[in-house]
Order: C-alpha cells, then structure tokens, then sequence
C-alpha cells in the first residue's frame, strides 16, 4: 500500500466516454458527443503522486473548463501536503513523529481517511491496515536491491490508532508509521469529483492512477466505459458506469522480485510481505476512497476469504480476476462480455 510510487495500480485502465483508453494516457482524445446540445468535452492530465491524474468533463464555458482543470490540480498538490509518507513534510508524516507522545489535532482531510481506513479495518478483520507503514517502506527499499529488516509482523495494528471525534485528534499507543497508499488517492478522486460537481458540470470522470471516480454519464451516451484487466495485463471486459467509483488493487505493475519470488506492493499485515498470489480485485462502492480501501481490504484477504468478504459487505461489488483460475465475481457486479484485446 505504498504512496506514491509510480502506481498505476491496476487492471481498471479505461476512462472515456466513447473510446477506451488507459487510466495512465497523458493525452485523452476528444469526441464529438454532446456538442450539439452546447456542451463541449474537456480533458486535462498532469503527472502527481506518481502516477497521472487524469480529468474528463463537459462544459458550456472555456473560460470556465479551464479553471475548474487548474483548481482539481492544486487540490492535488495540497492534499499531497497531507498524506504523502514520502514527504518528511507531509502532515501524515507529521502525524507519526508525535503521536505516539501526545493526542495531535489533524486537518478535516486526514481525520476523514484516517476514520475511513479504520472503519474497513475493522471491517475486514485487519486485512486492510495503515500501520503497515515500515513494512512498505522496508518492501521500497528491497524492490531497489537494498538491504534491510523486515519489520516483524504483529508488531503493531490498527487499533493502535486512536480517534477522538469531538476534538478531531489522534494519537498512538505505540511509535507507528503510517502508509495511506491504499486509500487516500481514492479520497483525492472523491475531492476532484466534489469539485466539478461544485463547478457545474455532472458529467465527469477523474482517474487518479488506478481509482476512477465517474459522475452522470456524458451527453447521448448510458455511462462512461470502464476497461478491466486481469493479472496477465490482458483486458476481459467493459463495464459502462456512472454515479459510482471504481478501484482496482494487484501487483500487475507493481512488483517486485524479491528473495526469488514475486511480492506485490500489496502489504500483507499478518506477515509484513508483499502478497504473492497472483491476483486482481475490482471494487464498485460509493466513494472512491471506499472503493480504494476495499479494493485493497479484499486483495490482501485473497480469492476465498475476500470473495467470501465481498458477499458479506453490503457497501460493495468485488470482482476477482486470479492469473492462473476462473474469475469470481459478487452478484451486484455489473455483467460483461469477456474479451481479449488485439
């Protein structure tokens, strides 16, 4: 769960309205669709977080697209201030230095993921666990070719997190790191979302790496389409979406040999390792940063205990795209055709 390596975290690559394209595109291809009613199509990517941000929408106004493009990219830039665990200056990273010796009052913005991840902690049993932050960094270090020791696992959870709602603080039980890298960019996708809505425009979809967050579906069209992968980078389908977030968490691009075997960036609480089975999770919720932190809740449980998960948590759809078995989705997952691109 590392933030914010180069994380094209996925096997969920597509965001348009019409053509497919993958989530890490630096340029999105215009279309003509909804020109005829006066809304014309907008898109804007930037380089962030290490990975790209990538911004789709319809507007009336120039003028006005362009400013609502620059407002999601300084939003990007500041919320970076405050979760980046590779910033000694991040308000994360201030966090960590202090909490263990005093309750510290945080900003809205972290309260909100950190009261978030903890909720699916608890949730998913502790699969999902921010306080595997030396661990991810142990993992960086290792995927360089560096030496270092691993972090023994067990040596901290997140109930050694503490929450105090009225007075919006938090402090530790024990000295911790902290690694938000499987939740909070699917926040930021959330905050770019409240943005455009803010600005007027419903019909848009933000792709911050791997998390996908789509509004109204575009002009003359039923969603935006969604391209999805599974752990061979091959593609099997579209979904076509809107009003909903998706994420997807895997180590299709994120790996690392390490010992002789391949370790995902997907930290393992209960061993403090990189998951080794092969595997892709799709996560359909609300939010992007539930959609996030589910996505890797369900990835870190594997197939049979996060298919198992999935069924039991009403708040999602999962689908499961193992390398080497059949696919495995929840009910609520929306159908499609399985394909393979040429």
């Amino acid at each position: 769960m590392a933030i914010w390596p180069n994380t094209v975290r996925s096997g969920l690559v597509a965001l348009t309205s019409g053509v497919l394209l993958t989530a890490c595109a630096t340029k999105l291809h215009a279309q003509q669709a909804g020109e005829e009613s006066g809304l014309r199509r907008y898109q804007f990517s930037e380089a962030h977080l290490g990975t790209i941000v990538s911004l789709v929408f319809y507007s009336d106004n120039r003028a006005e697209a362009k400013a609502l493009g620059k407002r999601c990219f300084e939003k990007v830039v500041e919320l970076d201030g405050v979760f980046s665990d590779y910033r000694d200056d991040s308000e994360l990273m201030g966090l960590c230095k202090r909490a263990h010796k005093e309750p510290v009052p945080v900003s809205d913005e972290l309260f909100a993921v950190l009261s978030c991840a903890l909720k699916i902690s608890a949730q998913s049993g502790g699969a999902f666990d921010i306080t595997v932050g030396a661990s991810s960094k142990a993992w960086r270090l290792q995927r360089q070719g560096k030496q270092t020791d691993l972090v023994p696992a067990g040596s901290a959870d997140y109930q050694d997190v503490i929450l105090d709602q009225g007075k919006k603080s938090v402090r530790f039980n024990k000295p911790l790191q902290l690694d938000l890298g499987g939740i909070a960019k699917g926040y930021i996708a959330d905050e770019l979302a409240r943005i455009l809505k803010q600005g007027g425009t419903g019909h848009f979809a933000v792709s911050v790496g791997g998390e996908i967050v789509v509004g109204e579906a575009p002009p003359e069209r039923k969603g935006w389409k969604i391209r999805l992968e599974d752990a061979r980078q091959q593609v099997i389908g579209t979904v076509e979406l809107s009003h909903t977030a998706v994420s997807t968490s895997g180590d299709s691009y994120q790996f690392a040999e390490i010992e002789g075997k391949r370790s995902a960036h997907v930290i393992d609480p209960q061993t403090g390792k990189g998951k080794e089975d092969l595997c892709n999770v799709t996560v359909i919720a609300a939010s992007g940063m539930l959609a996030d932190g589910w996505a890797t809740a369900l990835r870190v449980g594997g197939v049979k205990k996060g298919s198992e998960l999935a069924v039991k948590t009403p708040a999602i759809e999962a689908l499961f795209t193992p390398r080497d078995s059949p696919l495995i989705k929840t009910m609520g997952f929306p159908g499609f055709e399985r394909k393979s691109e040429n």
